[in-house]
């Protein structure tokens, strides 16, 4: 079938330029999106389905005494579920950073936080899948909820079929991230892809009320380093019946302080409606293979 090429571009509104103060009240802007995403899209004979990977994401912070209790929640889902759970540790405590040469704050954590999941009631905030268990609009949940509500969700078939292959020069750092999705179900729901580099076995300091204080030499996981698509995600504008397939290519220069071998790419399908956020499909890759 022939192929068909696209471009789409999303519009927002002129947003107030972000403001972040660490020694008090944060107050941010959204993101503006004005980058045009190409991508490929074709119709093909549905796939079966894969097994359903889940998304935890972790509203944290190195300078956030209670987080590290969501660390060990989350740590604990992905031992008990190999190949089956993928994480984000997304950093926009208020508090943050801890120290002047430790800013993990990144502006696409505070937008997730202020205009798309949140704004959340307290630190640590995870969200499995973007679902809205409590059916009251608040999609975070206690890191005492992570295991219950994660083993419902990989009970869950997926509509989507999700693939990423990176190429990673490491003599200019520049990483090129390709993802097909395919759907093996129709969807009405408007749906979007994200995508997210994160890095773990960062040592750093953290507050740790387990401990009575401050931890040194604390390993962190799954940072969020850095959004490749708009925050809350780029358009997938077809009509996504089964047999739908797109393709993307994204690329992106990593910076130097990051350790590309610890370094993952995270790509998700999720549902964009204003009541409707859950997370569809989830595919997590190395940069360095």
């Amino acid at each position: 079938m022939k192929n068909i090429t696209n471009k789409f571009l999303t519009t927002v509104s002129i947003a107030a330029i972000i403001v972040i103060s660490f020694n008090g009240c944060k107050e941010v802007g959204p993101e503006i999106n004005l980058t045009e995403t190409d991508y490929i899209t074709y119709l093909e004979t549905p796939e079966a389905a894969s097994q359903k990977i889940i998304l935890l994401e972790d509203f944290t912070g190195a300078a956030c005494p209670n987080c590290p209790d969501g660390h060990i929640a989350i740590a604990d889902v992905i031992d008990a579920n190999p190949g089956k759970v993928v994480a984000i540790a997304e950093y926009n405590y208020f508090g943050d950073p801890l120290y002047g040469d430790q800013i993990f704050v990144t502006d696409e954590a505070y937008s997730l936080d202020e205009y798309l999941l949140g704004p959340v009631t307290g630190w640590p905030a995870i969200f499995i899948d973007r679902k809205d268990f409590g059916g009251d609009d608040y999609l975070a949940e206690l890191p005492e909820n992570v295991a219950p509500f994660s083993d419902e969700q990989l009970s869950l078939s997926s509509p989507v079929n999700l693939y990423v292959e990176n190429t990673y020069d490491a003599a200019t750092r520049l990483l090129t991230t390709h993802v097909t999705i395919k759907y093996t179900d129709d969807v009405t729901a408007t749906n979007n892809l994200s995508i997210a580099l994160t890095e773990s076995g960062i040592i750093a300091a953290q507050i740790d009320d387990n401990v009575g204080g401050e931890v040194p030499d604390y390993e962190h996981n799954h940072m969020l380093r850095k959004m490749l698509t708009y925050y809350a995600g780029d358009a997938l504008p077809e009509e996504n019946i089964a047999g739908r397939v797109y393709e993307f290519e994204y690329t992106y220069t990593l910076n130097d302080d990051w350790n590309a071998d610890n370094m993952h790419v995270v790509a998700f399908v999720h549902n964009a409606e204003t009541d409707n956020k859950e997370v569809l499909q989830v595919a997590e890759v190395e940069v360095v293979e």
